[in-house]
């Protein structure tokens, strides 16, 4: 049975620490919290103030526009921490986070959190890291969702789903993560509509196929090739 020791020390953030530090930190964090599908952790414009550790599952964050409209920023895999600006900002949150497969969980109060970055030496260098990483890659996004079309966001979508969902098999990929089409619509900023009848262009096209509930890559090349070129919105 896997323990907590061994899903923090697998977690970029801790993986550079001495096992005698790892005590520490699992002597500041709650304990795990096994949380199902559909459960939202929290919600935009909430003041909740948690940093979240998923230790595997999946946890969608999303933010709601000005128009009204749901937007998905990421998708996050096991072996993430999310939720650190609730930590180090005092401002309400601005997304919410939605578990969209059953997930494992630790969840630090603020106060824990803020000891844990007194506690381990080089710790607040590598969350300030992955703060900027994680800005950059929404700024990205959402310079996609400007100047992309439908066809070139959806194929980029699911490229780069690939990186942390994606299984090889038999020359192709299994997308291990059970999407929506309005998930898939929320993550591109589209239509359920227009992703689904993009979705049947990629199949009639030979670039994927329905697996169950799963989507296979059929053709990684040309999948990646179709984000970066223009093509009919």
């Amino acid at each position: 049975m896997k323990t907590k020791l061994w899903y923090l020390k697998n977690l970029d953030m801790f993986s550079h620490l001495r096992n005698e530090e790892m005590h520490q930190v699992i002597a500041k964090t709650s304990s795990m919290k096994e949380i199902k599908k559909g459960e939202v952790l929290y919600l935009q414009g909430s003041s909740d103030k948690s940093i979240y550790i998923l230790k595997k599952g999946a946890v969608k964050i999303n933010k709601l526009s000005h128009e009204g409209k749901v937007v998905i920023l990421d998708i996050l895999k096991g072996g993430t921490l999310f939720g650190e600006l609730g930590a180090l900002d005092e401002s309400d949150r601005d997304e919410t986070a939605e578990v969209i497969e059953d997930c494992l969980l630790c969840i630090m109060t603020k106060s824990q959190f803020d000891e844990l970055l007194k506690l381990v030496p080089g710790l607040s260098i590598r969350l300030n890291k992955i703060i900027g990483l994680r800005r950059r890659k929404i700024e990205n996004k959402l310079l996609d969702l400007l100047f992309s079309t439908v066809e070139e966001r959806l194929a980029k979508t699911l490229f780069n789903l690939l990186d942390d969902f994606g299984i090889p098999d038999n020359g192709s990929y299994i997308l291990k993560i059970k999407l929506t089409h309005q998930d898939l619509s929320e993550l591109i900023a589209s239509t359920r509509e227009t992703t689904t009848a993009t979705l049947n262009n990629f199949k009639r096209e030979g670039l994927i196929e329905y697996e169950g509930k799963y989507i296979r890559i059929l053709d990684k090349d040309r999948l990646e090739a179709r984000g970066n070129h223009s093509g009919d919105a």
